[in-house]
């Protein structure tokens, strides 16, 4: 009983560690908050980038810019 306790909890850690996104950090073009995206993201500093709040007071609720 005790061998298969250690295995599903060795096998749910795994699972969860193997879970955790890599990640890359980007940053608003207007207040410059730190803007985390997937690593395999093709985003970069060279995309016009904004953090909710700036979006948010830069184009309102504007459907075309995909902010509903």
């Amino acid at each position: 009983m005790k061998k298969v306790l250690c295995f599903l909890a060795a096998t749910s850690l795994l699972v969860a560690l193997g879970g955790c996104a890599k990640t890359k950090t980007l940053h608003c073009d207007k207040c410059n908050e730190e803007i985390v995206v997937k690593e395999n993201s093709d985003m970069n500093e060279d995309w016009g980038i904004y953090c909710e709040d700036c979006h948010e007071e830069l184009f309102g609720n504007d459907p075309v810019l995909g902010n509903n």
